[in-house]
């Protein structure tokens, strides 16, 4: 092969990996320097971000696109503050196949979260709100529930906390 034939080949090659490189993150690394910053996302799109271990206490997080998001080991529990509690609001946000493993979400406002396929394994949900949350396909083992509002819950071939497979809202 031609020299430069073999240069061009390479070139591309490069200009390939370049593009797949770029495109490897599914968020907007500027949206995510905002939350590291204001501890708030509304609506934005952190998708597949690393959030793993950490300390997101009070965060808004309200309809914030999360599928894939590595969480384990996060603290999204509640900020305490001078004269109240600031809760982590995960309010409709989507947490689908999401890894929460260790996480704490103990008493986070979470109604109505989308929580297909996440893995909650050992995650604290205690006092959270779940109310109309998604959790089907999602595992719970060993997670805390207690005090948790799960009204209206959506399980199906969701793992409980003992292990047991809970189907009821298939």
């Amino acid at each position: 092969m031609h020299p430069r034939t073999v240069f061009n080949h390479v070139v591309f090659a490069l200009v390939l990996l370049l593009v797949d490189a770029s495109s490897s993150f599914a968020f907007d690394k500027g949206k995510l320097e905002t939350f590291f910053t204001t501890n708030s996302c509304k609506y934005c799109d952190l998708t597949e971000a690393d959030l793993s271990g950490r300390d997101m206490r009070g965060a808004d997080l309200e309809n914030a696109q999360l599928g894939k998001a590595k969480l384990s080991g996060s603290n999204l529990s509640a900020l305490p503050m001078e004269k109240r509690t600031k809760r982590a609001n995960l309010q409709s946000a989507n947490l689908r196949s999401a890894d929460l493993t260790n996480a704490n979400l103990e008493n986070a406002a979470a109604a109505g979260a989308y929580f297909r396929e996440a893995n909650l394994t050992s995650a604290n949900l205690s006092g959270a709100d779940l109310s109309s949350a998604n959790l089907q396909d999602a595992n719970l083992t060993d997670a805390t529930l207690d005090g948790a509002k799960l009204d209206n819950v959506k399980f199906c071939r969701t793992l409980m906390p003992d292990g047991a497979k809970n189907d009821s809202g298939c």
